[in-house]
């Protein structure tokens, strides 16, 4: 309708094929995949994990997608050579390539580079406290990408639902972050991953159960050592803690509560 066909199927076929590798890679650690969205900027595959699984598999999945565009790049290279291809649509090959790969290394949810930034920041804080900042600098990057597309490219419909949905998207993930948080431990609680690093954590006996989880970190199994004055007196794991608060119900419970109902 538009009469860019041709731009709309080089688009299309980027996209599938960078949609393909996150699939394929999800697949190989038997990952349980529940639905891959297509849009014409872009794709998102979503799952059952939710962070149950070790990062370095989540870290692979996530750069599967961006590592497409390397062959799909040397494919073009190669049908260039050869003169395979009319030269006008190994140019939008290239310029298309180029562009979905560089804006999919944004640092913005839910883009590539986003979630490698979220990654990053869960390797060295607690599981709420990255999803919280992610969230945080998401929006930052995104309202200062927004500035610089108007600044430096033409006022198009497709610029502003690009614009319109990663920020739609970042509002939704803001509102979201308890519930994505409650996620994670209720994972934790009901697969029990099976994580060979502990990570002591050392809590006041009045701590809330909710403050005591906020501690904990992804790729970590946590022994909660409880401290009364500048004494530590009790030891409590983190699965007892987690079925005093999903299975009992004891959401208002603190740390020292559970100890003495144990006691």
């Amino acid at each position: 309708m538009t009469g860019t066909f041709m731009e709309i199927t080089i688009i299309f076929l980027i996209v599938i094929i960078h949609e393909l590798g996150h699939y394929s890679v999800a697949k190989f650690f038997n990952w349980r995949i529940r639905r891959i969205s297509l849009w014409v900027f872009g794709g998102v595959m979503e799952t059952d994990e939710h962070a149950s699984k070790p990062i370095s598999q989540e870290f692979w999945i996530t750069l599967a997608g961006p590592l497409q565009h390397v062959w799909i790049h040397g494919l073009l290279l190669f049908c260039s050579t050869n003169q395979l291809l009319p030269d006008y649509l190994i140019s939008l090959g290239f310029q298309y390539n180029t562009t979905i790969l560089l804006f999919n290394l944004l640092p913005i949810w839910p883009l590539d580079g986003g979630k490698l930034m979220h990654l990053l920041l869960s390797s060295i804080l607690p599981f709420r406290k990255a999803h919280t900042t992610m969230v945080q600098l998401s929006i930052f990057f995104a309202l200062i990408a927004t500035v610089l597309f108007l600044i430096f490219y033409p006022f198009t419909l497709s610029t502003v639902m690009l614009v319109g949905f990663i920020l739609w998207e970042n509002r939704l993930e803001w509102k979201r972050r308890y519930y994505v948080f409650i996620r994670f431990l209720l994972k934790r609680y009901t697969e029990k991953p099976n994580i060979k690093r502990v990570r002591p954590v050392v809590v006041d006996y009045d701590m809330p159960l909710k403050q005591v989880f906020s501690m904990f970190r992804r790729n970590y199994y946590h022994h909660i050592h409880v401290k009364d004055g500048a004494a530590i007196t009790e030891l409590v794991g983190e699965n007892e803690s987690l079925h005093t608060y999903f299975q009992l119900k004891h959401y208002q419970s603190t740390i020292g509560e559970l100890t003495s109902q144990r006691n």
